[in-house]
């Protein structure tokens, strides 16, 4: 896996498949449960352009027509998407990620908060509940926040709903 290029909380989500962008990439911040269910949702995205051999450069208009396009020819969207949701549900299923073992992983969301807050001047209830919690105790903030997002990840990959 190469470095992430981005600045972002979602590098560090624990997805089931990493360096691959099956995250999200956003310079805002995300509440963490919230950023695991977005991620997951992401994946799926990329799952489609990774499984119809299509350039994730080309995002923008491909993740919105290969579905139909699947739809035109095959006559299958809807089972096409569910098979792209089963198969994410099933590699997650498999994905027994640990929490970060570098104290540089907690340095690197801790600061990309304070940023939001001293930099963008992001004064949302949700993050600086989280400064907060970081400021009290670190690593458990961490924790908790690598937790919820895991926990969205997993709401939103659940093979069965």
């Amino acid at each position: 896996m190469v470095p992430n290029q981005y600045w972002v909380s979602g590098a560090l989500v624990p997805m089931a498949i990493m360096g691959k962008y099956y995250m999200i990439y956003s310079f805002d911040f995300i509440p963490p449960r919230t950023l695991g269910r977005m991620c997951a949702d992401r994946m799926k995205q990329e799952l489609i352009l990774d499984n119809l051999g299509v350039c994730r450069f080309h995002r923008a208009w491909a993740e919105e027509l290969l579905p139909e396009i699947m739809d035109s020819l095959h006559h299958c969207k809807e089972r096409f998407l569910r098979s792209i949701h089963v198969l994410a549900s099933r590699l997650d299923s498999r994905n027994s990620p640990i929490f970060w073992e570098s104290d540089r992983n907690i340095d690197y969301l801790h600061t990309f908060l304070k940023r939001k807050r001293e930099v963008d001047n992001d004064d949302r209830p949700e993050l600086l509940e989280w400064l907060e919690r970081f400021e009290h105790n670190r690593l458990e903030a961490a924790r908790d926040f690598w937790y919820e997002s895991l926990k969205g990840i997993n709401e939103s990959l659940r093979e069965f709903f």
